[in-house]
Formats: structure tokens, C-alpha cells, sequence
């Protein structure tokens, strides 16, 4: 064999080699940042898309009013190896989505145990950050879905409260007003108190208030990176259920209720005071 020829494989072996290890450390070359509709909400295309993809993912941090989401939980495999990271979908100055990861674990097979890693392994992180891309511009640009995303979002406690957690009395108070308000919850926990009314709420009356806290615990996985929710949502809610008077306060009740007003507490921990009318 000549040297000709044996230069000629050592270059498709190296090649071969970067080919690999591109794939392997999830370090191909990224696309460029898509373009995001111009004068459109990013929330109801970032909740629908995760919604769907990564049910099972749960927001860590949200700034609302600068377009930024952080979520733990967004699993993958790299081959038979489960992994788990958190992301950020960020909406740029220039209206180009930027997407990003970090804390990335893997799962170890034999001691079933979660461990830091540096890199995915066979797992096509570009290829997952494709399809998030695509579905958000998806919703982006379906009217009907997003409107669909964006009543389905402002009506997660969760995410509503993620979202306000950390919001001044000012910037909470618009973001009830102008977003919040008018969604409809279902909120679930034991009952604190029931009362007599007789408050009247644009032009009904109502005969009984009733309240109780929802915990807003973190399920139970193995995959999460860190701790998430342990705050409450207080609720009172305004109805004319007459069953409601028989309700003591060792019961746990779910109830419906429309948002008419909100406001801030909590001196350990934050929590959420929630006023709602009953919904039929």
C-alpha cells in the first residue's frame, strides 16, 4: 500500500472519529435562532410546546415581563441511558428565540442512582431543540391554538404562580389585571373556614365564603435537578352551594371558581390569596 493511500484512510478514519465525537458531546453545530413572530406573547407558545413534549417538566423560574422560562425534568435517552437537564427559552432583544441547557444528570444503570455529566453521550440535544423550536412557532402561528394555550396557561395554578412569585406590588397587580383575572382554576385542599356572605359580585349575590389552601408541592421524580414548589395558594371562594354548611375542617374540597381578584403573602415562603366566584 503506498503512502498516497494510506494518508487517504487515515484522513477518513480521522473523519470518521469527529463524526463521532460531534454526536457523541451533543456539540454539532447549532442552527441559527429562529426568528419569533413579531408583537406576539411567548407564553402560550412556550406552555402549549411543553404542555405537550415534556408533560412531566416543571418551571423553575419565570420572568415574565423579559421573556424568559426555565423548566426541570426535560427528559431524553442517550441510547438505553435516561437523562434529565433543565432548559431556558429566552425571547432575545432582536425577537430571536435563544435555547439553552444546563445541570445535566444521567441515570446510572446499575445503582439506579442520578449523577452530574459534562456531556449527552449519543443523546441529539439539537435534534430536541428542533422540535421545541418548530412547535413554538407552531402555536405562534395558529390563532386558534394559541388562544387555546393561552386561556389553558392562565389557568394553571402552577404556572401562574411561578410566575408571580417573585413579582413587586406593582408589577403583580398589572399582571392580574391585564392577564389573570377572568381565567378560571381548579383548586383542591382542605377547608379553613365557611362563612356567611351576602357579598354581591357583579349583580350576584352570594350567600356563603368558603376557604381553603392548596400546597403547592413538588411531585414525587427522581429526575428533577432541584427542589421546586413548597408554597400555598389561599382561596376564597364565593358560592350559593347550600351543601357547603355541612363542610367541616378536617374535609377536603375541589372547587371552580372564576379569578375576580388577587393579592400577595406569606412571611416564610411565598403564597397566593386567591378571591374567586363559584363556577357552575
Amino acid at each position: 500500500m503506498n503512502r498516497k493511500m494510506i494518508n487517504h484512510g487515515i484522513a477518513i478514519i480521522g473523519i470518521a472519529i469527529v463524526a463521532f465525537l460531534s454526536v457523541a458531546s451533543g456539540a454539532s453545530t447549532p442552527a441559527a435562532k429562529p426568528a419569533y413572530p413579531t408583537g406576539t406573547e411567548l407564553y402560550p407558545a412556550v406552555y402549549g410546546t411543553f404542555s405537550q413534549l415534556y408533560p412531566n417538566a416543571r418551571y423553575l423560574n419565570i420572568d415574565f415581563y423579559n421573556n424568559s422560562y426555565t423548566l426541570t425534568g426535560i427528559t431524553g435517552m442517550a441510547l438505553t441511558t435516561p437523562l434529565s437537564y433543565d432548559m431556558t427559552i429566552r425571547l432575545t432583544p432582536n425577537g430571536e428565540l435563544d435555547i439553552s441547557y444546563s445541570n445535566l444528570y444521567m441515570k446510572d444503570s446499575k445503582t439506579g442512582r442520578w449523577g452530574k455529566s459534562e456531556a449527552f453521550g449519543m443523546y441529539d440535544y439539537n435534534k430536541a431543540v428542533s422540535t421545541i423550536t418548530e412547535k413554538m412557532l407552531a402555536i405562534a402561528n395558529d390563532k386558534e391554538e394559541f388562544e387555546r394555550q393561552e386561556k389553558a396557561a392562565m389557568a394553571d395554578i402552577k404556572f401562574i404562580f411561578t410566575i408571580m412569585k417573585d413579582f413587586t406590588g406593582l408589577a403583580f397587580g398589572e399582571f392580574i389585571e391585564k392577564y389573570a383575572k377572568g381565567s378560571v382554576f381548579n383548586i383542591s385542599g382542605p377547608i379553613s373556614d365557611v362563612k356567611e356572605s351576602g357579598k354581591a359580585i357583579n349583580g350576584t349575590t352570594y350567600k356563603y365564603l368558603v376557604t381553603l389552601t392548596q400546597k403547592l408541592s413538588n411531585e414525587n421524580s427522581d429526575y428533577y435537578s432541584s427542589s421546586l414548589l413548597s408554597d400555598y395558594v389561599y382561596c376564597r371562594l364565593y358560592t350559593n352551594e347550600d351543601s357547603v354548611i355541612r363542610l367541616s375542617k378536617t374535609s377536603v374540597l375541589t372547587v371552580k371558581g372564576t379569578l375576580i381578584g388577587a393579592s400577595q403573602g406569606g412571611i416564610v415562603g411565598a403564597s397566593l390569596y386567591l378571591d374567586m366566584v363559584e363556577v357552575n
